[in-house]
Formats: structure tokens, sequence, C-alpha cells
């Protein structure tokens, strides 16, 4: 059965695009895309949707004011914000407003549709989410125990950059050592395992 899909964006362009492009994929059927106005949580209600793709910069509000609304006029209903800001404290504040998570703008098509899915069956996208495609390899390299000259001969990157991007998976993650992002790394990898 193909998963029902409502997007809430205040950009037609937008909303057309990204249903063309949703519409597109095997095993999901867009049923509603509107603007974000007040009579769209009665709709998504009538309509109720497995999961409503919500950008979080409407026109006039913001899209986590949204959130407990649709939640609780369609409690089955999971909500995926979308942002052009991909930054941790966006997703936690989705998260603790009753999203599932947030996906960045810049995603690929294929992380959109797994994050489509994890959303409709429940799971809580982790933060990290958020990373860059070249953060997540040097998460990744970290958390496999290699230091900043080994990182940086596997990914052909000067060691500079490294650090670089170490300082910002620290700032995005809100940790502050290396073992903290060993550790985010570990708990992550087990996650993505488990599901």
């Amino acid at each position: 059965m193909a998963l029902r899909i409502w997007i809430v964006d205040d950009h037609a362009l937008v909303r057309e695009a990204l249903g063309s492009l949703l519409a597109a994929q095997d095993g999901i059927d867009v049923v509603g895309a509107t603007s974000g106005e007040n009579q769209d949580v009665a709709r998504i209600e009538a309509e109720a949707p497995d999961v409503v793709l919500l950008d979080i910069a409407l026109a006039g509000s913001s899209g986590f004011e949204l959130i407990p609304r649709i939640r609780a006029r369609s409690p089955e209903t999971r909500v995926l914000m979308l942002s052009m800001h991909a930054e941790a404290e966006f997703a936690e504040t989705a998260i603790e407003r009753g999203a599932q998570g947030l996906v960045s703008k810049a995603a690929s098509v294929e992380e959109l549709i797994g994050a489509i899915r994890s959303a409709a069956a429940g799971a809580t996208l982790p933060v990290s989410g958020l990373l860059t495609p070249r953060e997540r390899d040097v998460l990744d390299a970290i958390t496999a125990g290699l230091r900043d000259d080994e990182i940086a001969e596997r990914l052909a990157i000067r060691v500079k950059t490294v650090d670089g991007h170490c300082q910002r998976l620290m700032r995005k993650l809100g940790i502050h050592t290396r073992a903290g992002l060993v550790a985010y790394g570990q708990r992550l990898q087990s996650q993505q395992d488990l599901a």
C-alpha cells in the first residue's frame, strides 16, 4: 500500500516540484499540497495522510506552530519538517514539538525518500541526518578510530580540512570532545543497524 503524503510549503513552485518528484516514486502517493494557511489543518485531518512534509518557514508563520495542531487533529499522521537551514537546533525543536525530524532541502531524493519511510514507520530521525555527506564521512572515520592524518589520506583532503569538519561536527551536534564524537557515531551506527 502506497504511503500517502501531504506537502505544506508556501511556495507554489516548491509544492509542485516536490509533488511531481514524489509522485514519480514507487509506493508514494501525494494526496495534497497546500500553503500553510489556517484551513490546512482541517484539510489534513480530513485526508489523514501518513506523512506531512512541512516547511519550517511559512508566510506569516512558522511550521513549528503547525506541528502540534496537525498531531492533535490527525494523531496517526507523522510530520517531517523541511528546511534550508540544516542545523541541529531546528531538528531538535521539530522533534520537541512532535515531528519525526527534519530533512534539509539540500538532501538527495534517496535521503528524502528514506526519511519519509522512516517517519511513516514512527521512527525519529537522528539529528545527524543534517550533516553533509563529507561531514558524515569524517564522522564515520572518527568513529572508526582514525587519526586526522589517516582521515585526510582516506578522503583525499588536507589535515586542516579534517580539523575544520571536526569543529563543525562538534558545533552542529553540541558535542565538545573527540571522544564525544566517537560515542555519538557509535550510537548512530547502532540506531541504523536496528532500523
